[in-house]
């Protein structure tokens, strides 16, 4: 049997990597005079592993993610795991549709993504953290973001098909060998 809870933390350790070397090779720009890249491979890779648990694991879950990518990564903990809790719960009200195809399961996560940055943009504008127009903001650092996480959302609802097919054989295999077991101790 596959622990999947194991193999999902990694997986978004994994990620949670990966946005931090993006962030690296593609630094906001905080003058605003060049475009922008901000990387939210781990908020998406979260969404679309806890989108099927029940709705108190998805919030821990997602709260959890939050909490290691705000702790360890950077420093609006607090912040980072509200967000991701509230999205966890957020998306499972979308369960049903989560099983239909991949172009729903994108445009969900898509559209989650592009919340989670309003509200981040929204809340460093009533905090006074920032004076820009959002026409500014979504020009120099949304619109890049949103095509560079479209596309890496494909990337991840494949990676999370493949390791779902691969649990659901292992699994089939492990009750299969273990039906088999119980039949020769019967035979016993």
């Amino acid at each position: 049997m596959i622990n999947k809870e194991r193999y999902s933390f990694i997986f978004l350790l994994i990620l949670a990597l990966l946005d931090q070397i993006n962030a690296s090779l593609f630094g906001v720009d905080f003058t605003y005079s060049s475009l922008s890249i901000v990387s939210h491979l781990c908020f998406c890779g979260c969404m679309l592993v806890v989108s099927h648990e029940k709705t108190m694991n998805r919030i821990l879950y997602a709260c959890l993610c939050g909490l290691c990518v705000g702790l360890f990564f950077t420093s609006d903990w607090l912040v980072k795991m509200l967000l991701f809790g509230f999205f966890g719960w957020l998306i499972g009200l979308f369960k049903d549709m989560m099983d239909q195809d991949h172009w729903v399961q994108f445009a969900i996560v898509f559209l989650m993504m592009f919340l989670y940055d309003l509200i981040c943009f929204f809340g460093a504008i009533i905090l006074g953290y920032i004076t820009m127009s959002f026409m500014k903001w979504f020009i120099y650092v949304e619109a890049l973001t949103l095509v560079f996480n479209g596309a890496w959302i494909f990337v991840l609802l494949y990676i999370i098909t493949v390791f779902n097919r691969y649990a659901t054989i292992k699994d089939i295999r492990y009750k299969r060998i273990e039906k088999l077991h119980m039949q020769n101790i019967r035979r016993k």
